[in-house]
């Protein structure tokens, strides 16, 4: 796993040289990202002094929200946690998963909080607002080990000369690779029933989708919600996003345009790859029917009652009076909703509405999404 993880420290740094020369990240890599990996470790470390007890919990029938990037996962995941009732995660929480970590921090991190200078990410403008008490998806926490997709976004990785197949595709990684991953995502949830005090694990995590065979092999018992959309919908708000975040890190105008694009052209080819991915296992009865669900995003839009009662009736969750309120609050509103970020064109991709439809013809002719 160190080797597997130094790779990936290494071509990040080379991508960063590449493609934008001796700069801040460049720097931030070399100097500042080090220690913070070298602080995260020990305290991980630590906890096993400190805190031992966390590794004696059970994690039992974890609920794993996936879907295609924008496909509503987000807005499903946030509602189910507002009141606060399942093991889920702040991102300041991702940022330090070690119990030591928090105890340290939290004073000073609380602080910020009250103060209202939390918004520690990206803004709401960019399309997906993050601040230091939001509920975030626990793909984030797979940064500390260097083995997610969003290295490639919130680093030079992807405008790198290399793509990066190899954190895509994360249940063909080395057997080694594979284990100490979900043994590290495990122990961070574990931490996390330990942190809260609440036993019900639930996840949002997109990109894992081409993990989830690694992930029902160390939790049996999951439950997956799989949402479905079109994917003109999302791959013209996907890449929208990834646009947004290139703009916001580096400017659009610092990045060459070859890379630009080559980086869309990947982005693209991995998000058909995850259609097909998740596609390819159901077909294949991978999945048993007690156990994985397809959401579509227009019953999720359309009816959110319907939609709610549906996953509550295959989950089996046990939600409290609060939270009903609450989705009955989302449900009046539901219509008027219209949102802050303007997506961009296709073509703006270089992309067209029939080469989605012919790469993606099995999504259409399957859900019967309009060509």
């Amino acid at each position: 796993m160190f080797l597997f993880k130094l790779k990936i420290y290494l071509r990040i740094l080379t991508a960063s040289w590449s493609t934008f020369g001796f700069n801040k990240e460049f720097l931030r890599f070399l100097f500042i990202r080090p220690v913070m990996l070298l602080f995260n470790s020990i305290t991980l470390f630590l906890d096993n002094i400190f805190f031992p007890e966390y590794r004696r919990i059970k994690i039992e029938k974890p609920i794993f929200i996936i879907g295609h990037p924008r496909s509503g996962t987000t807005f499903l995941h946030r509602l189910l946690t507002q009141s606060q009732e399942f093991a889920v995660f702040e991102f300041w929480q991702l940022l330090f998963p070690s119990l030591v970590a928090r105890k340290i921090l939290a004073p000073f991190i609380m602080s910020r909080i009250k103060k209202g200078k939390n918004t520690f990410y990206y803004p709401k403008s960019i399309g997906h607002k993050m601040t230091l008490g939001s509920i975030e998806e626990e793909e984030l926490l797979f940064y500390h080990i260097f083995n997610t997709q969003f290295i490639a976004i919130q680093t030079s990785l992807g405008l790198g000369n290399k793509d990066f197949m190899d954190l895509v595709y994360s249940d063909n990684q080395p057997k080694n690779v594979r284990q100490k991953t979900i043994q590290f995502f495990k122990q961070c949830l574990q931490r996390q029933i330990y942190y809260l005090g609440k036993k019900q694990i639930l996840t949002k995590m997109n990109h894992s989708a081409f993990r989830i065979q690694s992930l029902l092999e160390a939790f049996p018992d999951a439950k997956i919600i799989y949402l479905v959309r079109s994917p003109y919908e999302t791959i013209s708000s996907h890449l929208s996003l990834d646009r947004n975040v290139l703009d916001f890190q580096w400017g659009l105008k610092k990045i060459p345009a070859n890379r630009l694009q080559r980086y869309f052209e990947r982005r693209y080819h991995y998000d058909v790859q995850f259609y097909q991915y998740i596609e390819n296992l159901i077909s294949k009865g991978i999945f048993n029917p007690s156990q994985f669900m397809t959401l579509s995003y227009d019953l999720l839009k359309n009816d959110l009652g319907k939609a709610i009662q549906t996953i509550l009736e295959f989950t089996g969750l046990e939600i409290s009076q609060e939270l009903r309120k609450k989705i009955q609050e989302q449900i009046k509103t539901q219509s008027s909703y219209r949102r802050k970020h303007r997506n961009l064109e296709l073509k703006e991709f270089g992309l067209s509405k029939e080469r989605i439809a012919r790469d993606l013809s099995f999504i259409f002719d399957k859900y019967g999404f309009k060509k």
